[in-house]
């Protein structure tokens, strides 16, 4: 019965768009974060601290969630803690180290079509590790029709996707092939492991790996007003519901269809930030980007239906 639930088209879509809307509204918590921390644009050791702080505080809340709902202590087996830390390390660690030195060298912009650009990576990776996820023209295309969304919705609107930077692009590629590759991992070693406690172990060790990395480059925050615990018990509270929702979806739900809600990520962040920030969000150009980007989920997923 819990399977069959977690396979429903609709609730699958409203699950995939409840993590994409939390990652989206992360956008604007960050950057507020930086404020309230005082860390300076360049300040890439505190950054990564500050994700450090945020995922690993994500993961023992996932954790303790896991305790109370199984009313039992989860203790990984040696070759369960290893193909769970090589994920923390894939998907949370790596993932954002390559992010946040890329972002030194290129827009948020070209930053931002870059991460849509991931959900191509689901689509094109997913068929090299599991026979039964194929690539079909419906999934391409779909992909092709969302992506387009997420280039008029920044560069319709103004914004400078920059110039080519071997380590800015180059940095920015590996940062998303992590996660596309680590949507694959998760997926696998989830098959055997319970997926909510697969995301609380690589929450905790990716974001302790950022830690340590910050650390050691010199980095560090210091909590000294309420509102520093409040912005990182909201990050740490979004992380853990969408990461542990996300791992749940990829363990019973096609890699290539679960990663091309990645696509709604930016336009959420865009409504978010707009609302934040109390600006004109409900223009022609962002509508045309939402309905593309929709429309692209709606076909992926037309094809999946028919299919079962």
């Amino acid at each position: 019965m819990k399977n069959n639930l977690l396979k429903n088209k609709l609730i699958v879509t409203l699950l995939a768009l409840l993590c994409t809307a939390l990652w989206g509204t992360a956008f604007a918590a960050i950057k507020q974060g930086y404020k309230i921390f005082s860390i300076s644009n360049n300040d890439i050791p505190s950054m990564l601290v500050f994700a450090g702080v945020r995922f690993f505080i994500a993961g023992i809340i996932v954790y303790i969630a896991l305790i109370i709902m199984r009313r039992k202590i989860f203790v990984p087996k040696l070759n369960e803690l290893v193909k769970m830390s090589s994920l923390g390390i894939m998907q949370t660690a790596l993932q954002y180290i390559f992010l946040y030195i890329a972002l030194i060298f290129v827009t948020g912009t070209k930053s931002s079509i870059y991460t849509s650009f991931s959900a191509f990576l689901g689509v094109l990776l997913a068929p090299l590790f599991f026979k039964g996820d194929k690539i079909t023209a419906k999934k391409l295309i779909g992909c092709v029709i969302g992506f387009c969304g997420i280039i008029l919705i920044n560069l319709g609107n103004g914004n400078s996707i920059g110039e080519f930077s071997i380590i800015g692009d180059g940095f920015l590629f590996l940062s998303n092939l992590c996660g596309a590759l680590g949507n694959i991992f998760a997926k696998k070693i989830s098959k055997n492991s319970d997926p909510i406690f697969v995301s609380a172990t690589q929450l905790t060790v990716g974001g302790g790996i950022l830690i340590l990395t910050g650390i050691i480059f010199s980095g560090r925050i210091i909590f000294n007003s309420v509102d520093c615990f409040i912005v990182m018990a909201y990050l740490a509270l979004i992380s853990s519901v969408s990461f542990a929702i996300w791992t749940v979806l990829l363990k019973y739900n096609d890699v290539s269809i679960i990663s091309t809600f990645t696509l709604m990520i930016p336009i959420f962040g865009t409504i978010t930030s707009g609302i934040f920030l109390n600006e004109n969000i409900f223009t022609i150009i962002n509508t045309i980007s939402i309905l593309l980007v929709a429309i692209g989920i709606i076909f992926i997923n037309i094809k999946n239906n028919q299919r079962q």
